[in-house]
Formats: structure tokens, sequence, C-alpha cells
């Protein structure tokens, strides 16, 4: 009896092993505008806000929104790991529009404070301030989301320090009618940009559609090892892709134009292309192995580097070859929605 005993114990104990070896998968919580966040977040007992699902949420959670609009700022505090990212998304052909008209001034609309984590496939309109705004995070993914009538930028990723963000991806968003603080258009600098990065090194920014800014459509300040890959950048203010104290950055693959809309001119001339610059900032970083190569630029003219403020000038970089043309209707006559 005693034997036996003793190979029933071991057993368990090899099971326990196992069993603690083997990473268990969180369950869907799910929200509804008809939920109520005392609810344990079921599909029969869904959460009534998104920041409740985003509390309750732990490694490999995945956060299902039936559609609706929510008027809430949505604050996400909790990631994720590599195999088990925290993914939130809309329930399958449902519209969640997340809308910040009624939210405090100067407030980030869906604040991402977590690593590991997958915001994609939602509506974020009327922020105070940004649309979604990652801080000092890494490994989140940003995607497929449609975010317009910001005040500030329509997507931020960054940190002040660096090694606090990385490795993050901003991509297949449509980005549009954001930096609302600067649509009068009388800054003279300072204002924010249509996607954003700062100090957030190898960062991805790929596939997007990126117009209609009252800033820089995507710009990178203070970021090393950036791609910026196959977007559609158009009819924004001032440059429409920005690289200011960027180093190693590749550009690739992109189509960068206007549309004559005089409503983004500045000093009466449609925003400039594709823009290197070394501006006068807290982590100063030089021109560096910076690769602008196979991108489409039209009626904005040429790459070009401002020889301005630090002006570090362009150190082992490449530039060419880009197609530049004067003519930009051929990039969007198909598209006349714009």
């Amino acid at each position: 009896m005693a034997m036996t005993f003793g190979k029933t114990r071991i057993a368990f104990a090899l099971a326990a092993i196992i069993f603690q070896a083997v990473p268990s998968v969180a369950a869907t919580l799910y929200v509804s505008r008809t939920g109520e966040d005392s609810n344990p977040g079921t599909i029969s007992l869904p959460f009534r806000s998104i920041s409740k699902a985003a509390q309750e949420a732990k490694p490999g959670s995945k956060i299902m929104v039936a559609g609706g609009l929510y008027n809430e700022v949505v604050v996400i505090p909790v990631g994720g790991t590599a195999e088990l990212p925290v993914t939130f998304e809309p329930a399958p052909g449902e519209q969640v529009i997340i809308d910040g008209s009624s939210s405090p001034p100067d407030t980030n609309l869906v604040q991402i404070n977590a690593s590991y984590v997958s915001f994609r496939g939602f509506t974020i309109r009327n922020s105070t301030r940004g649309g979604i705004a990652a801080w000092g995070v890494h490994h989140v993914g940003i995607a497929n989301n449609k975010i317009h009538g910001s005040q500030k930028a329509g997507i931020w990723v960054g940190h002040t320090e660096t090694g606090q963000s990385y490795a993050n991806v901003i991509e297949r968003n449509e980005v549009w009618n954001n930096c609302l603080e600067n649509s009068s258009r009388a800054a003279e600098s300072g204002w924010p940009q249509g996607i954003s990065l700062r100090a957030s090194d190898r960062s991805t920014v790929v596939g997007n559609r990126v117009y209609r800014n009252y800033g820089e459509g995507i710009g990178t300040l203070s970021t090393e090892s950036v791609s910026i890959l196959g977007n559609d950048v158009f009819d924004n203010f001032s440059v429409n892709i920005y690289l200011d104290n960027a180093p190693s950055t590749v550009v690739q693959e992109n189509k960068v134009y206007h549309t004559y809309a005089k409503d983004f001119y500045r000093y009466g001339k449609p925003a400039l292309g594709i823009m290197i610059a070394n501006e006068y900032t807290e982590l100063e970083l030089p021109s560096r192995d910076i690769n602008v190569t196979r991108n489409t630029l039209a009626g904005v003219g040429r790459v070009t580097y401002g020889d301005y403020q630090r002006a570090s000038g362009l150190i082992n970089s490449e530039i060419n070859p880009n197609t530049v043309t004067d003519n930009p209707e051929p990039l969007w006559q198909p598209n006349k929605q714009h």
C-alpha cells in the first residue's frame, strides 16, 4: 500500500510540473453597451466599458467588443507576453466607435500603458488630445483603425527617454483630419503629427493612409532604426514624412503627393514630400545611415534635408533612387473620394 501511495504522489507531482510548464490561455472577455461593469464579462453577461475589460485582462486575453458608440476614455493597464498578447478587437462584422466628444480637455482617448498589446479595428474620433497614445511600451500593435478629429496626434507612440519604447508596429490605419489645434495654420512650429514616434526605436509604420492632418503626416523624433514602408501620405501640413534626429531610418515604397487641397498648404505651397532635419531637442541624434529609396513623390518636390538648427548634415545615407514627378493627379484620380 505504501508503495502504491508513493507512485501516486509522484504521478501527481509530475502532472503538476507538466501543467505549470504549459501556459494557460486566458478566456475571451466580452463588452457590450447593454452590459454592466459589475458583470463577469462573459458572452451572456458582458462588461459595459472597454476599460473594465482591460483592467480584468490577463496574458492571452482577447477583448471582444460589440458594435456601438462608446463614450469613454479607454485605459489599457495590463499587457501580455510574446506568446500570449492581450488583444482588443470589435466583434466580427461590427463597427465600434470610441468617441471623445465628452471626455475631459487634453485627454488621450485610447491610452495603451502596457506591452504586448494588439489594438485593432476600431474607429477613434473627436479626441481632446491624441486619438491613440502608447506610452513607454514595446511590442504593441496598432492596426486597421480609423482615427479622425483629434486635437493633437492621431497616433502617438514613444517616451521622453530612450529604451522605454521600442519594437512597436503601426499598420494599415486610416488617419485623417487630426492635429486640429493647428487647423487655423497659424502656428510656426510645435504642431502635432498624424502618426508620431518619439524615442520609439526599431518600430515600424507600414501600409497606413495618412492625409489632411494639420501637422506633418508621419513623423519621427529622436528615434532610431524605424521602418516607414508602403504608406499612402498626402495633403498634410508642412511635411508629409518628416525624419527629425532619426538615424538608421528606412523609408521605402511610400506614395507621397497632394491633391490641390489648399487648406493644407503652407506659404502658398503643398507640403514637402519627405524631409530630414535635426531640430533642437532633448535627445539629439545625427542624421546617419538613413535610407530613403523606391518612393514615389508627386508634386511635393524631392527628398530634402533641412539645413537649420543643429544641422548635422546627412552622414552615410542613401537617398536615391526615388520616382519624382510634378504631376500628382495619377496617384489620386482613381480615388476621387479623397
